[in-house]
């Protein structure tokens, strides 16, 4: 088990499907865990599902990274209460649509799927990396999947803003390759089982605390030499 007892983690998205896993295992491993949601209810929620973990080391806040004034007030908020950030998880977006050719797709789908699974992307870097580059040895973490790199037909609303974010995530691991701050992306390839797909998941599967595992592990000291890095985790035989 990663060590990051003593650090600062802020998760966005931590109350999705793929988030909670990565919320838990930062606390199972000492973190302080800050994460948000624009809804009370799913804050609620995922501190039901991490019961005993759910301590003063977790700390909800309704916030919202759908535009750059409101990811800066929460960024303020953050660094009001607590001066600092040793890590940052961007486990946003991987909102899915399949089954529309791509001359088809309507401009609301294009505009919504670029905004939830890209521009989020773009606002929580852009808001969270200045603060890392003040705590050398800092960590920031995309999480991605296999659909950027995989051209699948119809699936164009889902495959695009992927090979987006990562490009995003290699253009600033070059910008910023001497700030201290260790960027990489996981690429997640494999269907995820989480809470909402349990009852349907394959044994194959990675599961969400499996993905929270790694994840915190990359954020830990245990992982200084990994950097500017687009690790995969694949399916696997159990």
């Amino acid at each position: 088990m990663a060590n990051l007892n003593g650090k600062i983690a802020f998760i966005a998205g931590g109350a999705g499907n793929v988030g909670e896993g990565i919320v838990r295992s930062f606390l199972k491993a000492g973190a302080t865990v800050i994460t948000t949601s624009r809804k009370q209810e799913k804050l609620e929620e995922l501190r039901g599902y991490l019961g005993d973990l759910a301590n003063d080391n977790f700390v909800p806040i309704i916030g919202d990274l759908g535009d750059l004034e409101s990811a800066e007030k929460l960024r303020s908020q953050i660094l009001g209460q607590f001066n600092r950030l040793d890590a940052v998880v961007a486990s946003v977006g991987g909102t899915w649509k399949s089954g529309i050719p791509m001359t088809q797709v309507s401009m609301e789908d294009w505009q919504k799927y670029m905004f939830t699974n890209l521009t989020t992307h773009f606002v929580c870097a852009r808001t969270f990396l200045p603060v890392l580059t003040e705590n050398k040895g800092s960590s920031y973490t995309f999480l991605g999947g296999s659909a950027a790199e995989n051209v699948i037909p119809n699936y164009s609303l889902v495959a695009i803003p992927a090979a987006g974010q990562l490009m995003m995530a290699k253009v600033l691991m070059e910008e910023m390759k001497d700030s201290g701050v260790r960027i990489n992306e996981v690429m997640v390839n494999s269907l995820v089982n989480t809470r909402a797909t349990e009852d349907n998941a394959k044994s194959e599967w990675i599961t969400a605390d499996e993905i929270g595992d790694y994840v915190a592990w990359l954020a830990s000291y245990e992982a200084h030499m990994v950097n500017s890095s687009v690790p995969y985790l694949q399916e696997q035989s159990r």
